[in-house]
């Protein structure tokens, strides 16, 4: 697998005799890793598509031995057009899974170290596992929609405002800068975000929050995403659609 994929506004379907169909929503699998500063990248997002988090999970280490660059993985898992499915059974999906376990498999691979596990612990949320405060200028994950243009880095105009150390990462913490990228930190406590529409078409990128240069070298670990985008034609029946996509095989 590889650390891009691009929407495609078309899909061929098993179900469908090859035939191509306009999608109407992609349901995505990514591993982020945590020292790579570039992150995953899914282009061609196209104005008012909705990009959501459905999933988060993992820790990551944010001070840890130097460690070489490991970068991330994304693939499609699944597609949706009407009733359409790009993998309308478990063993269709299979290939899919085949090698997302074994892209997995090698991420957790690439970070296994002498001497154990780093400090700075923090989950795909901020948060450090041992204290429950959440930080507020590295770890976790970022979303930069296309409006972004580009990734965003934990520099004083990105950072989060005090108020998230304690009460976790809600959009009234985030900076003026990140709010007017139209990007945002997954949240999934009250009054967190974990979605957002596109203003402009683009790339959106995800990748775990650090300071720009440097800062990733000591990282350690991987965050693993679910990650659904809704075509703009088809955000008015979100709720279907998001059904038959988790309905579906394969899950995370």
């Amino acid at each position: 697998m590889a650390n891009s994929i691009k929407l495609d506004v078309n899909f061929s379907s098993d179900a469908s005799g090859n035939k191509e169909v306009k999608a109407d929503a992609y349901k995505i699998f990514a591993g982020i890793s945590s020292n790579d500063p570039d992150g995953l990248t899914i282009e061609n997002v196209l104005v008012g598509d909705e990009v959501i988090i459905y999933d988060a999970t993992g820790t990551a280490y944010f001070s840890s031995s130097k460690m070489n660059l490991v970068k991330g993985v994304i693939g499609i898992a699944n597609a949706v057009a009407g009733d359409v499915l790009m993998f309308a059974t478990e063993g269709a999906a299979a290939p899919f899974v085949k090698g997302w376990n074994e892209s997995l498999s090698a991420l957790g691979s690439a970070f296994e170290a002498p001497e154990g596990k780093g400090s700075k612990a923090r989950d795909s949320y901020g948060k450090d596992p041992n204290s429950g405060d959440y930080a507020k200028g590295e770890g976790g994950v970022i979303v930069c929609m296309p409006d972004s243009s580009g990734v965003l880095y934990a520099s004083d105009d990105n950072r989060l405002k005090d108020g998230a150390k304690k009460n976790g990462r809600k959009p009234e913490y985030f900076s003026d800068n990140v709010k007017n990228s139209n990007a945002f930190f997954p949240y999934s406590g009250s009054g967190g975000q974990m979605s957002a529409v596109a203003g402009k078409s683009g790339n959106a990128h995800i990748l775990a929050f650090d300071g720009q240069g440097n800062g990733f070298n000591d990282n350690q670990g991987y965050y693993t995403i679910g990650i659904i985008v809704v075509r703009a034609h088809q955000t008015f029946a979100k709720d279907s659609i998001i059904g038959k996509l988790m309905g579906a095989a394969p899950s995370l």
